[in-house]
């Protein structure tokens, strides 16, 4: 035997000539009991994985996101020095914002994103149509609310 699972072969070849030696020794039913079962059909269910297929990219792609927005977090001594809050107070007339706001917002971005992420993974198994409804209505709102996060005029 050279195959890699030869137990398996020994296994079903047991199996059948059980199956067989149980037919052979089972009684013929009679033209009286030969009346056919009534037919139980279930409905049809149609599965589609297509929903969570796109939840799973766009959790992947949150996470991708999640990734460059926590090394955003800690400014580097490049960004403390160049955007230092008395320079950046200056500068505010040409939108300049200080190292220690970038970092702020990069932060709220963060949780956000983690938000978003944790409502896309109870979207997969939500229980009725109106949670599905209300999680997708969160997600945009979070979505909104993060794109907003630079514009000043637009957080008020």
């Amino acid at each position: 035997m050279n195959s890699p699972f030869p137990h398996r072969l020994l296994l079903t070849l047991c199996l059948a000539t059980s199956l067989l030696g149980a037919a052979e020794k089972a009684p013929a039913p009679s033209a009286e009991s030969a009346q056919p079962a009534p037919v139980l059909v279930l409905p049809k269910i149609e599965v589609t994985a297509q929903r969570v297929k796109k939840i799973d990219k766009d959790i992947k792609r949150l996470d991708k996101m999640i990734v460059r927005e926590k090394s955003k977090v800690k400014s580097s001594d490049l960004d403390r020095t160049l955007n230092n809050a008395p320079l950046s107070r200056a500068a505010t007339i040409f939108g300049g914002n200080s190292a220690e706001h970038l970092s702020a917002v990069a932060a709220t971005r963060v949780a956000l994103l983690e938000n978003e992420r944790d409502l896309l993974e109870a979207m997969k198994r939500p229980a009725t149509l109106d949670e599905l409804a209300m999680m997708e209505a969160e997600i945009e709102q979070l979505r909104v609310t993060r794109r907003n996060l630079d514009d000043a005029s637009k957080q008020r």
